[in-house]
């Protein structure tokens, strides 16, 4: 990534584009740069700001070489596409995230074993092949537990087994290869620290509060949250250990957990640009999508200093008539829709932003959004199936 530059006039390619990727494409159309989209099905509501759309699979090599060509550099917007892709893409452009940083990140297995490198605390973990394998080792791990494939990727599921009689749904569930079978860290809260790291230059961001449903859907996002300064220098130390060891360069997020004790477990690592971060238009000076791009073009992340108290909400289709009525009622929330056609349950169709003066606080834009029952939930209810 060092010495990259990119000028007005050349081409980003953003591969494996949604909802996230629009403020990266507005940033680099500011910036004087074209964009690239690369999309396994067609997605018109989201890709239609972009120079040049190709909708193929993401292995098919002439499609990937034809893309590769027409880029002078090519990103990542998660950890959902395969790094073998990349792997190919490198031969005809640029990969200036990283392909190697990616791999770790997208194996769970090797993403344990550098966070055990790195001195943090994680989940206890087997790895497990069979129903077999699962009744032998429950009892060292213990219930609740998670049953994850190794292999992050694109519609994955991982199950929740909760009792012994559980176990026998695995058979279904586990159809080949490597799993993960993990404890569930029982917590009284959840954080994210973002990073943007280029070349020996880190600037993070704020804290911030994750918020779920009692399926464990994320719900809603809190910015900038103050927590004891000693947990907030180990988040610190544990993010500058990860970015210096693993070389990745852009926008990286470590979500934790923290236990009513206050002990402090990594959860995972997120590579390039969450929905989580996108709290950050209103709570911060920068967004994380815009520092991605300034990064990308050779440019040094920019300072971040915190904004406003926000409280980020998502909304989903059952909740979205609800939202466009409070929409004309709030004169401090804000918004962006992006209503894809025939779009899934569990799909986020929106963000609302509940923004507060230096005179309020996050509990005060709290009961806002709980008067309007919109996103009735009870938060950290169960364990997540990531």
């Amino acid at each position: 990534m060092a010495g990259t530059v990119l000028a007005p006039g050349q081409t980003l390619g953003i591969i494996g584009f949604d909802h996230n990727g629009l403020e990266m494409l507005n940033t680099a159309h500011e910036l004087g740069l074209k964009v690239y989209a690369y999309v396994d099905q067609p997605h018109p509501e989201l890709t239609n700001q972009a120079d040049y759309t190709m909708v193929g699979n993401y292995r098919d090599k002439e499609k990937l070489m034809t893309f590769g060509e027409a880029c002078d550099a090519v990103i990542y917007e998660t950890a959902n596409i395969d790094a073998i892709i990349f792997k190919y893409l490198s031969k005809y452009t640029l990969i200036p995230q990283g392909i190697d940083p990616l791999e770790i990140m997208q194996d769970r297995l090797m993403e344990r074993a550098f966070l055990d490198q790195i001195n943090v605390n994680i989940a206890p973990y087997v790895t497990v092949i069979s129903l077999e394998d699962v009744y032998q080792s429950i009892d060292s791990i213990g219930y609740p537990a998670v049953l994850k494939p190794i292999q992050r990727g694109i519609g994955e599921e991982s199950m929740i087994i909760w009792k012994e009689s559980d176990i026998a749904r695995a058979a279904n569930f586990m159809v080949a290869g490597t799993y993960l079978l993990e404890s569930w860290i029982d917590h009284s809260a959840e954080y994210a620290m973002t990073v943007a790291v280029t070349g020996n230059q880190t600037v993070i961001y704020p804290v911030a509060k994750m918020q779920y449903t009692d399926n464990r859907e994320l719900v809603g996002v809190q910015a900038p949250i103050k927590v004891a300064d000693d947990l907030e220098k180990e988040m610190e130390r544990i993010i500058k250990a990860t970015v210096n060891q693993l070389g990745y360069q852009g926008i990286l997020t470590l979500e934790f957990y923290v236990t009513d004790s206050g002990s402090l477990y990594v959860k995972g690592i997120e590579p390039g640009i969450i929905t989580a971060g996108n709290v950050f238009t209103t709570a911060a000076n920068i967004t994380p999508a815009a520092q991605q791009v300034r990064i990308i073009c050779g440019m040094p992340a920019h300072q971040v200093f915190s904004n406003q108290l926000t409280i980020m909400m998502l909304t989903r289709p059952a909740q979205l008539k609800a939202v466009l009525r409070q929409r004309i009622l709030k004169d401090n929330w804000s918004f962006n829709f992006f209503v894809p056609q025939n779009p899934k349950p569990d799909q986020v169709v929106g963000l609302t932003w509940i923004t507060g003066t230096a005179n309020q606080s996050l509990r005060s834009l709290s009961q806002q959004v709980e008067a309007t029952s919109v996103w009735a939930t009870k938060a950290d209810a169960e364990p997540e199936a990531e």
